[in-house]
This record gives C-alpha cells, structure tokens and sequence, in this order.
C-alpha cells in the first residue's frame, strides 16, 4: 500500500528510506496514529493537519525526557498541509500490580521534586487535546490557572453552547480561587495531560507520552490520574517514598474543572454535566 504523501515526505526529510508499510492503530482522539516498519525497523507515527500540535509535543516529549522515559523523538516534519511526529516504538502495555504502580508513581515524583523556575507557565505554549494552551508566566499561580487555564476554557466552552448556570458557576469559581489554590505552590515541571491513558509500562518498567508539559502545581497530574477514576494505592506509596509532597485533595476538582471544559469544547454532550457538577461541588464547599 502507498504511504500518505505527507508522511513520506517525512520520511524522505528524515533520511529514512526503506519498503515500508503503515498499520493504522486504533484510539486517540486527535492525531492519526499508526505503526511503521519495514523489515528491520518499527516506529510509531502521528499525523495531524495542525504541525504546530506535533511540534509541541515533541518538545514536550524531549522535556520530560531528562526526568522519565518516554517515547524517543525520531523526526518531527512540519508543512503547510500538516504534520508528521516519528517515534520510536515501544510495545507500551498498562500497568498491573502493585510494583508497576508504586515504580510509576517514584517516577513521577522525580519529574516534580526538581525544582522548576519562580515562574509558572515557563515552556512554550502547545495544546491539551487539540486545544491550544498558553504557558505565559506568572508570578502567581492563581493568576495562572486563572488566566491560562480555566477563563480561556470557558470562553471556548460558552461559544461551543456550554449551559448558562454551568457558565455562571464556572465564572464564580474563577472569581474565587484563591479558596482552593495556593498562591505560590512548588513549580516543578509537569506532564500537563496525565490521565491513565498516557502512561503505561514496557518491560515492568513505567513510560509516559502524550504530554502538554508547562511548569505549574504537581498537584495537576496527580488529580488528571484521577480524573477517570483513581489509581492504586500503591501509586502514591511510590509518589511520597520519593517526594514526600502532601496531597492536597481540596484543589484537586479545580484541576478537573480545566478538563471538563475543555472535553466539553472538544466532543460536548455529556460533559457539560461534569463542568455544572464540579463548579457546583466547589462552590458549596466551606
């Protein structure tokens, strides 16, 4: 079979030639993904018609790269009709039992235990999903989750017909932040996009991918794991063996407020229902 133009020209510009053939891999709700081999060599690709969403994440990928294993970043194209991102390929499984889980968590609180710059945001601006995220800096990390975080998302959400008691809510609980979130959290770098689904094992040992990767609040990718229900207990036993962080449960659903919105812009429907019962839950709360 052909290959797609676009990801033979990123072949071609990589300098990768061979017989290859595409295996188009389910799942992944905003690039194309497949698996790409020849005789010798496998690789994972994504294609997606915005480049920039591709070259944000290879930046992320190489970020996080210092801290965690991810997927290596073999060539990223970018042309005017879209993207390419070349990765290497790592037969990626989920994690199962207690060891796998308590290894991901010591892993992740190596990631947050650095100590980031004074500033948040503090990485170039890419994309949660296909949503573009600003990573502007602040001094304050209210201010932040504030005005990168959650006002564009409702701006996003209103004009995709977000509810308006749900927008009113949203719009009070921005007002009010400070009652959950610290002003001057730790800054470390994090994921940006950790549900379950990005992190996995190979070999017993943890991979994550799939970031959006900004320097902020740990406490964001340990409420996203948590987003689609909890994980073990033995992923914090490994988290707080490494970086005895307390965990701060009470801005946990503030962080999750961030991802209704923005799962609400991007498929609607029921989760407009997620974004009323969180802001509501919030606003009830002393």
């Amino acid at each position: 079979m052909k290959l797609p133009v676009l990801l033979q020209q990123a072949l071609n510009e990589a300098g990768l030639e061979g017989d290859w053939t595409l295996t188009p891999v389910a799942g992944g709700d905003t690039a194309r993904s497949g698996v790409l081999e020849d005789r010798e060599r496998r690789y994972f690709v994504k294609q997606h018609r915005n480049p920039l969403l591709l070259e944000a994440e290879a930046r992320g990928l190489e970020a996080l790269a210092v801290s965690l294993s991810v997927p290596r970043v073999v060539h990223c194209y970018s042309a005017s009709e879209g993207g390419v991102l070349i990765l290497e390929y790592l037969p990626i499984a989920s994690l199962s039992g207690s060891s796998q889980w308590m290894a991901a968590g010591a892993a992740l609180a190596r990631l947050h235990r650095v100590e980031g710059p004074a500033r948040y945001g503090s990485h170039p601006d890419n994309f949660i999903g296909a949503s573009p995220q600003s990573n502007a800096d602040h001094n304050d990390w209210v201010a932040f989750f504030a005005n990168e975080r959650l006002t564009p998302q409702l701006q996003r959400a209103r004009q995709r017909g977000l509810p308006v008691l749900a927008a009113e809510r949203t719009g009070q609980v921005i007002e009010q932040l400070d009652r959950w979130l610290p002003s001057r959290p730790p800054s470390a770098r994090v994921h940006g996009d950790l549900w379950q689904g990005n992190l996995g094992q190979v070999n017993g040992e943890p991979v994550f991918y799939d970031p959006a990767c900004y320097h902020g609040d740990p406490q964001v990718d340990l409420a996203m794991l948590n987003l689609f229900g909890g994980v073990p207990a033995a992923f914090y036993q490994g988290y707080q063996a490494e970086y005895p962080a307390t965990l701060r449960y009470q801005a946990w659903p503030v962080y999750d407020l961030y991802h209704w919105l923005n799962h609400y812009t991007l498929f609607g429907g029921q989760y407009a229902r997620a974004v009323d019962d969180t802001a509501r839950r919030l606003l009830i709360t002393c």
